[in-house]
């Protein structure tokens, strides 16, 4: 009776030729490639696997056998190759398919790496990193203001300064509470401020599945354990009146020598701009041929472009910041900076302003109060201008009469406020323009 299973010796494998195919029975072979020499075993079997047989079925193939490789002679012996084999023919008999089912545990594997992988990923996230790298890159250029951007880092580089090493998805209430009962009594808008931004990064953080459960900053987790917070208000600046302006250019003018304070607080009050507007200031947005400062959208609270008509005096101005840079190197992108690399401080113009005597009371922002009060009072230049010097968003029907900028007929106005801050008499030529009307006729 022929043997149905191990027919072959050692010694037969070790001696088979190129390109032999040598049965051992029970469907495992030896086969040794042509030209090469190198032998290898291969299990073959008959599929029933569903998997597998619709695939097959869906190529349009009836073939059912498969061939499962069991590894290469001498470092898979006969004895080796034998006890391999037994296993999987066991499984064939209870209908499994070895290579479906490697495949399958392949799968589970990857899978299984790809949640450990990410599971470790969420423990290394800390509030640090996910502020940094995801939260604030997102929301930061939202905002035109640069001391909004400053305000919203500070938050998460200094008053939240004890979450930032903590795993994200590990903080809680009370983490968050430590950060503001500290603070919450006596510096309550800044603790106001601080619990709603980060609540907004673990609202951010939950959308994009960092974070599970409820937001941890939320108010519903501290109005029974803090006080109500008081409601933000925000008075308004102090201006300073129209008939002192010239003596306030008097008292910059005795502290100008050296100063690129003084020359960028006359900027602004020149330009009726905001401080961020002037401090932001580059040498690119200056055109002297036209006598033109375009400010970019992107540096405007209403996010549109803005331009400036540059008067005599401000012209002189850059004159002077390009010899003050001149005498430190080459000047660089900024415009009011002692060597043009660096913008000056955010409260740099304020500072200044409270050091001079009889002023210390008024705010630089509330300059252009000032020259708003005093076209409107004092002359007879259309509001529409004067709101567009302004930068303020104007109605629809003002819009259209507007058509762009009119940046040149704002020009006679602005160089009739810098007569009134030098203390000269107004042009009557100049003041005495027709205001715009909205009529279908205009």
């Amino acid at each position: 009776m022929a043997q149905t299973l191990h027919r072959l010796t050692d010694k037969q494998i070790a001696a088979a030729a190129a390109g032999a195919n040598l049965n051992d029975g029970g469907g495992l072979s030896y086969r040794v490639a042509k030209g090469s020499g190198a032998g290898k075993w291969a299990f073959r079997f008959t599929s029933r696997d569903a998997d597998f047989v619709a695939q097959q079925e869906a190529r349009g193939s009836a073939v059912r056998q498969r061939d499962m490789g069991l590894g290469t002679y001498p470092s898979t012996t006969l004895a080796a190759a034998r006890k391999k084999a037994t296993a999987f023919r066991l499984m064939v008999s209870d209908g499994h398919d070895p290579i479906e089912q490697d495949r399958r545990a392949g799968e589970a594997g990857q899978k299984k790496a790809l949640e450990d992988v990410k599971a470790l990923s969420a423990a290394e996230m800390t509030f640090g990193r996910y502020a940094d790298e995801n939260f604030l890159p997102e929301m930061l250029p939202r905002f035109a203001n640069a001391a909004h951007v400053q305000q919203w880092e500070a938050t998460f580089a200094t008053h939240a300064k004890t979450l930032r090493n903590k795993p994200l998805a590990a903080i809680n209430r009370i983490d968050v509470l430590g950060v503001l009962k500290p603070i919450w009594e006596t510096k309550n808008p800044t603790a106001t401020r601080s619990r709603e931004r980060i609540e907004r990064l673990f609202s951010h953080a939950i959308q994009n599945g960092h974070f599970k459960g409820d937001n941890p900053a939320a108010w519903t987790q501290f109005d029974h354990t803090l006080s109500a917070p008081k409601k933000l208000t925000r008075g308004h600046h102090n201006a300073i009146p129209h008939g002192r302006v010239a003596e306030l250019f008097m008292a910059i003018s005795a502290r100008q020598e050296g100063s690129m304070s003084a020359l960028m607080l006359e900027w602004i009050t020149l330009s009726a701009c905001r401080t961020g507007e002037a401090r932001f200031a580059v040498w690119d947005e200056i055109d002297l041929e036209l006598m033109i400062w375009a400010i970019p959208a992107e540096r405007m609270k209403m996010r549109r472009g803005h331009e400036v008509p540059i008067t005599k005096r401000m012209a002189a101005i850059l004159a002077d910041v390009k010899v003050r840079q001149g005498a430190v190197g080459e000047c660089g992108p900024h415009v009011f900076s002692e060597d043009g690399s660096k913008a000056l401080s955010k409260m740099t113009a304020l500072m200044f302003m409270r050091r001079l005597k009889g002023f210390e009371e008024f705010t630089v922002h509330g300059l252009r109060a000032t020259f708003k009060t005093w076209t409107a009072s004092e002359t007879t230049f259309p509001r529409e201008l004067i709101e567009e010097q302004l930068a303020h968003q104007l109605g629809a029907v003002e819009r259209a009469y507007m058509r762009g900028s009119a940046v040149e007929r704002r020009r006679p106005m602005m160089e009739a406020w810098a007569d009134h801050c030098a203390g000269l008499e107004a042009n009557e030529d100049a003041v005495n323009v027709v205001t715009l009307t909205s009529g279908r006729g205009a």
